[in-house]
């Protein structure tokens, strides 16, 4: 599949989009490869147009597959420069999005997976004004934010995750917590590194809850 390949989806039984959903996929996978994912929100969220891009690099063990950024020789030393360099392209994925589908940045959420998720993670760290949520699958920061983020982040991960440890969701919740940053944790305790039908249902509430506590908080 050509790198920069988007597929979009408008909402299910609405004219208009009320919500903007854009999916990251994991290191090594593809765009098709977040397709269920993304309808399986559209379920909860019929009103949401779905963009689901594909990676911006080829994955070095399979060349049908794409990536974000390269894992060859990744470290946490080098992690957080290789997330940075390619958030401008993200930023503008998503601002031509949101112009096409005329949805604002409250109503944008990242849906990542594993890269994707640390994608999504950075993005909403480095642009605070871009999105109003990220919901983060078996995903880690590249380095754990010192500043408030002005958006709801929902961690959702397994237990036995033996590729990006759930220690990192841990502590980025407590981190997030401390800086005021509205967070959820769904520690899945039997699931390992795999983005399943349970694990995607459980962040979709989080982020319906969430949608449903801000707008309540209006109210008062």
């Amino acid at each position: 599949m050509p790198f920069g390949k988007v597929f979009r989806f408008g909402p299910a039984h609405e004219p208009a989009a009320k919500h903007l959903f854009v999916f990251l996929h994991g290191s090594g996978a593809t765009a098709q490869s977040m397709i269920p994912a993304a309808f399986k929100f559209q379920g909860r969220f019929p009103s949401a147009a779905l963009i689901v891009p594909s990676g911006f690099t080829r994955y070095e063990r399979d060349l049908e597959s794409q990536q974000w950024y390269s894992t060859r020789g990744l470290n946490d030393d080098n992690r957080l420069a290789r997330v940075a360099a390619i958030l401008p392209r993200i930023e503008h994925l998503v601002r031509r999005e949101q112009t096409n589908y005329a949805v604002p940045r409250e109503r944008t959420v990242l849906i990542g997976y594993s890269q994707g998720g640390t994608v999504a993670l950075e993005t909403v760290k480095s642009f605070p004004g871009l999105a109003g949520a990220v919901v983060a699958y078996s995903a880690r920061f590249a380095r754990l934010p010192q500043a408030h983020i002005g958006a709801r982040i929902h961690l959702v991960h397994g237990g036995y995750d033996s590729v990006v440890s759930r220690v990192h969701a841990e502590r980025a919740a407590r981190v997030l917590t401390g800086l005021h940053v509205p967070v959820t944790l769904d520690v899945i305790e039997d699931l390992g590194h795999a983005l399943t039908h349970e694990a995607i249902c459980r962040g979709s509430l989080r982020l319906l809850q969430g949608i449903y506590e801000g707008r309540r908080a209006t109210l008062h």
